[in-house]
């Protein structure tokens, strides 16, 4: 494998992380939150998983092996073989080498996907990553999905989420490209408050304190 194969593999590896990321939204609310496909993971998501974990106090656990939160064992070698038509036909189609970075790439998205979807909902395994003020924010973002089971969507990247009008924000509240514009121009633009120093004001000297310095 020489140098350029290695850089091609590489990009198709962000491009095709980005798209799980649009995969994950689909299957999310599509197959997970909808009866009409396949009931078995609606019933499995929605009314088992998301009736054991709301949006409440239960959605944290201290149970160390909580059930209704991984995946079936066969969930990622399952999405690899559905994938593979696509990895090997992209390929073939452009001659750019890039399987290998679309496998790769679904690997490690899942992997994140289950990793931290169970830390989320086991506080004990979070310890470590509460550290990281990515990981609160995805945390947080997952707790509102959790009140919402049709917003946030995404748990690893929110950009289908926001693409999609489905983003709320840590209140609740609906978030568009405009508005989460305008939130950031307004924090840019908001005026610093700057109080000024008081000057110092002589203390009058008191009659007897005249008296003892003469």
């Amino acid at each position: 494998m020489n140098g350029s194969t290695v850089l091609w593999e590489l990009g198709a590896f962000f491009v095709y992380f980005v798209y799980t990321s649009y995969f994950e939204w689909v299957l999310h609310r599509y197959i997970f939150h909808t009866p009409k496909y396949i009931y078995s993971m609606f019933r499995k998501h929605t009314l088992v998983h998301h009736q054991v974990y709301k949006g409440d106090e239960t959605y944290h656990t201290d149970e160390d092996h909580p059930d209704h939160v991984p995946m079936n064992w066969w969930a990622l070698p399952m999405m690899i073989l559905v994938h593979l038509p696509l990895f090997v036909g992209m390929q073939l189609l452009t001659g750019i080498p890039s399987a290998w970075g679309g496998i790769i790439a679904l690997s490690l998205y899942y992997g994140l996907y289950e990793s931290l979807h169970w830390a989320m909902h086991v506080p004990r395994a979070a310890t470590f990553l509460e550290r990281f003020r990515v990981y609160r924010f995805l945390d947080a973002h997952h707790h509102v999905h959790h009140k919402y089971m049709l917003s946030n969507l995404n748990v690893i990247l929110p950009l289908p989420d926001l693409m999609f009008g489905t983003l709320r924000d840590a209140d609740g509240v609906k978030v568009n490209l405009r508005t989460l514009l305008a939130r950031r121009l307004t924090r840019r633009q908001a005026p610093v408050l700057i109080v000024p120093r008081m000057p110092k004001v002589a203390q009058p000297v008191s009659k007897s304190t005249m008296r003892q310095s003469g």
